[in-house]
């Protein structure tokens, strides 16, 4: 026995063999939860949640998004690797096949992560049914629902900062950012107690303007457990995708689901520039379900909003309109609708779609009564 383990040990590593291991303890619970909604929600709740909170603790105090400086750094990794893969192989079979198993091992750590602190999540109990919501919304219930948002939208911008430029503007630093938005999933929790909440940071993405013509505002990266953000974009957005990758961060990984538990969790928050950036980036999807149904009521509605929130709205669209009509874009619709789907969305990329019903639903069960 100890001969056969010392043959196996000169050609691969001790690292490659746990990660084998994990890989494929890991691989039962993936099946585990494809195939039953009761273990998710319990592996996700008490299991995951663990593992995704020892993660981000790993890398918080790393001021840089490690995930991004190994994407930079990534072609010339494999350039690197391309020469060590050929000086090897002139050395003999052993050397060789010990590389591979490593290369082999990080594609095996990428799924051990994956399912330990991700995959649970987009198998759970939909987010409208842990809360209890109807999400069967009428065109009345939209116009309400809306009609709400504005009018929390007009006595906020009366309470908040904007810039010369009239665009509603973040006064403190990505590190009290994250720290209020800790503080509203905290109050979210226990609220609603469907996640389990932690002290992380967010981190800023060093290439955030090239990133942009992808349309993309920010990243969770299970592998490294760090929510990233792209700080290109105006600071309402910001605001909301920090508090939507710090909602994958925590186990809610449907990208809808991740858009609404964000939205409710700044809305219920102490700060009041929170609760605006949310119901300013939720006007814009109730507003635009409300023109596709009824263009009278929309226009009655805008027509409504003060003019700082128009303001606010007309520079966004401005700002956007430089990334609008990119091929990147295109490119990561694409690769995004594939990854939602191969994740069990059915609906891929018009997931977020689902958005509207089921915020109409918490609105007027929470909000409106």
């Amino acid at each position: 026995m100890k001969a056969l383990y010392k043959k196996i040990r000169e050609y691969i590593p001790l690292f490659s063999l746990v990660m084998l291991c994990l890989a494929l303890i890991s691989l039962i619970i993936f099946i585990i939860v494809l195939n039953s909604v009761d273990f998710a929600n319990f592996f996700n709740y008490n299991i995951a949640s663990i593992v995704r909170q020892l993660m981000a603790m790993s890398t918080s105090f790393i001021p840089f998004s490690t995930a991004e400086l190994f994407i930079i750094l990534s072609p010339i990794l494999f350039v690197l690797l391309l020469i060590l893969i050929v000086k090897t192989a002139k050395r003999g079979k052993k050397p060789s096949i010990r590389l591979l198993t490593v290369i082999v091992s990080i594609v095996l750590y990428i799924f051990v992560t994956f399912v330990w602190t991700y995959s649970s999540g987009f198998h759970t109990t939909p987010l409208n049914e842990q809360l209890g919501l109807d999400d069967d919304t009428t065109k009345q219930e939209l116009y309400d629902s809306t009609t709400f948002v504005v009018q929390r939208l007009n006595e906020l911008s009366t309470k908040i900062p904007y810039d010369e430029n009239g665009s509603s503007n973040l006064t403190y630093s990505y590190i009290e950012l994250s720290k209020k938005i800790c503080d509203a999933y905290e109050i979210y929790e226990n609220q609603h107690g469907v996640i389990r909440t932690f002290d992380s940071n967010i981190k800023p993405i060093m290439l955030s303007e090239p990133l942009t013509y992808t349309h993309i505002s920010g990243i969770y990266t299970f592998m490294t457990g760090e929510g990233n953000v792209n700080v290109n974009f105006p600071d309402f957005i910001i605001v909301t995708s920090a508090a939507h990758e710090m909602s994958h961060q925590r186990g809610v990984a449907r990208e809808d689901e991740a858009n609404i538990t964000a939205f409710i969790a700044l809305i219920n928050s102490e700060d009041e520039f929170l609760q605006y950036c949310a119901y300013l980036d939720i006007y814009r999807n109730l507003a635009n379900a409300l023109y596709s149904v009824d263009k009278e009521l929309y226009k009655e509605i805008y027509l409504s909003l003060s003019e700082s929130v128009k303001r606010d709205l007309k520079n966004y669209s401005e700002f956007f309109e430089k990334y609008k009509d990119s091929k990147a874009s295109e490119v990561t619709d694409k690769v995004n609708d594939s990854y939602l789907q191969a994740n069990g969305q059915s609906q891929g990329i018009k997931s977020y779609g689902l958005i509207v019903d089921t915020t109409c639903a918490y609105l007027i069960k929470y909000k409106m009564n």
